[in-house]
């Protein structure tokens, strides 16, 4: 844990000297940062052992049985794994280190002027939902790193090279497949009225409250076609009814400012809203945590987006307060429960592995 704080201190410090003009490349420094601390890593996060073992018995197999059904994992990725054979796992881990924080990278920069790079690397760093949980989750990071490649293509409505992105995403991860109809908030160029706001926050709400009587047939659905995932635990504050109003505060925030978004952070304020709407169902049925994964980055950009039009600094700091601590509270839970704390409390480099491979 020690290592992770002084990695994501630092990537913030450089990330918020970069306002500056003779600092103007803090953000590639910060994310430099990131990439040493991702491809270095050995045996950091539940499931990275279990992605080392199947490298090393998918290039055990000759050509023609190595896409055998029985590692349940998709061509994509047995295919990838055989690509990176010569250079080893650890090769592999860190090429997708590298095009991880090339993703991350030019997302925050293309969006966002320098002097909320910090906020968005904060964010980036501290939610566990992201740069810790993604670092584990091997296949769907590099799916949703795809997917947030190709959300200009959205915007552009370009619907042959979104396809063609998320088919990419789709063959390292099945359930990228999702998001095919997200194409459409391209069209959407309504704003978010008060009225329309109001509704959606009460279906938000409704969804807390009432979830669990959908939550059956949503169930069956969702398992019956994406049954191969185990899906991460969440901590125990979603299930509060603090974690209820800290969300709520966030949803309304993103619905009242959507309608001074131009059609560019309009497009991520909508993904935003339906990854929101997605949350209360995944406290409950814990597979559609994997769906909401891929919408979550984009609170990245969108609640810097938010601070920078905040116009009175108390309410800008109340903001800030609001959402650091509350960031805070999930980053040092998350390394104090049960289900994360062995796998991600002591950060190892390669050098320490038995063999390099």
């Amino acid at each position: 844990m020690f290592e992770v704080i002084v990695v994501n201190v630092l990537a913030v410090f450089f990330a918020f000297i970069s306002r500056y003009k003779d600092f103007r490349h803090g953000l590639k420094i910060s994310f430099i940062l990131i990439f040493i601390f991702l491809a270095l890593r050995y045996n950091f996060g539940n499931d990275y052992q279990a992605y080392h073992n199947n490298f090393l018995i998918i290039n055990n197999y000759d050509s023609i049985n190595y896409f055998n059904k029985s590692f349940q994992l998709e061509p994509g990725w047995l295919f990838l794994c055989r690509l990176f054979k010569p250079i080893g796992f650890f090769g592999m881990v860190m090429i997708l280190a590298l095009f991880n924080c090339v993703v991350y990278y030019r997302f925050i920069n293309k969006y966002l002027p320098p002097q909320y790079y910090w906020l968005a690397v904060t964010i980036y760093l501290f939610d566990p939902s992201f740069m810790l949980i993604q670092a584990s989750a091997m296949r769907q990071s590099l799916a949703i790193a795809i997917f947030i490649a190709s959300i200009p293509y959205i915007y552009k409505k370009d619907p042959i090279r979104y396809i063609i992105g998320i088919g990419v995403a789709w063959f390292f991860h099945s359930s990228a497949l999702i998001l095919l109809p997200l194409y459409f908030l391209g069209y959407v160029n309504w704003k978010i009225n008060k009225i329309t706001g109001a509704v959606i926050l009460a279906s938000f709400i409704s969804l807390y409250l009432f979830g669990k009587n959908l939550a059956p047939y949503v169930n069956q659905f969702i398992q019956s076609n994406f049954e191969r995932y185990d899906v991460y635990q969440g901590g125990a504050v979603i299930g509060t009814g603090f974690g209820i109003f800290y969300f709520s505060i966030f949803f309304i925030l993103i619905l009242a400012y959507e309608r001074y978004q131009n059609k560019e952070t309009s497009l991520l304020f909508k993904i935003a809203i339906v990854g929101f709407m997605i949350i209360p169902f995944g406290l409950i049925i814990q597979l559609i945590g994997r769906v909401g994964m891929y919408l979550g980055p984009s609170a990245i950009i969108v609640y810097p987006v938010i601070l920078m039009k905040i116009k009175r600094p108390v309410y800008k700091t109340m903001f800030l307060v609001f959402y650091l601590f509350f960031a805070s509270y999930l980053f040092f839970q998350f390394f104090t429960s049960q289900v994360y704390k062995d796998a991600f409390g002591n950060y190892q480099t390669i050098f320490s592995a038995p063999q390099i491979n």
